[in-house]
């Protein structure tokens, strides 16, 4: 996915010589459009940025000099939350900690046409938080230098999170693989990191009827490990937000509801 952007971006570059201001018209979600061809790109690049939403990674296009020109919600969540990353007044992005080289001049030197080709930037980002560094990957847009403008995209600066929990939706995994309930539960646990003991007091269940429950995951989706069950699921279907709540009104898991699948 991350491969075919730039060409994505630099095939649609044309629509910076539209009347459409491409900043406002992405945080204007959904304003309306004077032409089809106008119509037509804002709804690509709104695909394009809701594709990786649902994948929990943040995308950034910034012109040469690093000014913000849009991004996706992952992204503009990661700038306000000001929590290694951030905005300047100017609309420059920045690290909120200095630390190793200045962002604004990795930025800089992706968009130069003589870096166009060469390997991408990669570079982990503290976080006054002390949670995980968040990770960025920078990359040229690869459009020639002929082509560009001060305004036009140059860089594409990708965001990840690792401390995003992956909250994968139980009706999707009972869907994908015929899982009970509670088996939908604790594969989901697992898939966040939950250690077996953890699962159990978050389902109220007991260590053998989770046990049980593991056992028949593990037949179900055709692994013999646990690892190979987290693996597999969240290559499957856990990198991907379907039919799910926001993080934050995510709603804990009734001990009454859970001890009551205990049997199936």
């Amino acid at each position: 996915m991350m491969r075919g952007l730039p060409n994505l971006i630099s095939k649609t570059s044309s629509v910076r010589h539209t009347n459409i201001d491409i900043p406002n018209a992405i945080s204007a979600r959904g304003g309306s459009l004077k032409s089809k061809p106008d119509a037509r790109t804002y709804d690509l690049l709104m695909a394009g940025l809701e594709a990786l939403d649902l994948v929990n990674v943040g995308l950034a296009v910034a012109n040469s000099t690093g000014n913000l020109l849009f991004a996706n919600h992952t992204a503009e969540h990661v700038f306000e939350s000001r929590d290694g990353l951030e905005l300047t007044a100017r609309k420059t992005i920045r690290t909120s900690r200095r630390t190793g080289p200045p962002l604004e001049d990795l930025i800089r030197q992706a968009s130069r046409p003589a870096t166009e080709g060469m390997m991408d930037s990669i570079l982990a980002i503290p976080r006054s938080s002390g949670k995980r560094p968040l990770t960025l990957l920078i990359r040229s847009v690869g459009v020639g230098s002929g082509n560009r403008d001060a305004l036009a995209p140059a860089v594409l600066v990708f965001i990840l999170d690792p401390e995003v929990p992956i909250g994968t939706a139980e009706t999707e995994l009972r869907q994908l693989y015929g899982l009970t309930s509670t088996e939908a539960c604790l594969a989901s646990l697992l898939m966040e990191g939950k250690t077996l003991d953890d699962c159990c007091r978050l389902l109220d269940i007991r260590r053998s009827t989770a046990r049980t429950h593991l056992q028949h995951l593990f037949e179900k989706v055709g692994v013999q490990r646990q690892s190979e069950l987290v693996s597999l699921l969240l290559k499957s279907i856990g990198l991907v937000r379907i039919g799910r709540k926001p993080l934050k009104e995510r709603e804990p898991i009734a001990p009454a509801e859970a001890g009551s699948a205990e049997g199936g």
